[in-house]
């Protein structure tokens, strides 16, 4: 799964995405082109568990919780 270099000034927007845990701490930062961003949701939805599809967690992750 490769994300296109970022370019700038091609009148395709940027997006900078933060992930924060709930104490404020950084987890992780993320820059890429506005086209990669379905990409980039599917892959961040299958690391935390989430269901691409409902937007719920999977049952087997609320133990973390």
């Amino acid at each position: 799964m490769g994300f296109k270099k970022l370019k700038y000034n091609t009148g395709e927007g940027l997006v900078k995405l933060k992930i924060e845990d709930a104490s404020g701490a950084r987890i992780e930062n993320w820059t890429i082109m506005m086209g990669d961003l379905g990409k980039l949701s599917r892959l961040l939805c299958k690391k935390y568990g989430i269901d691409y599809n409902t937007g719920e967690k999977g049952k087997d992750l609320d133990w973390a919780m």
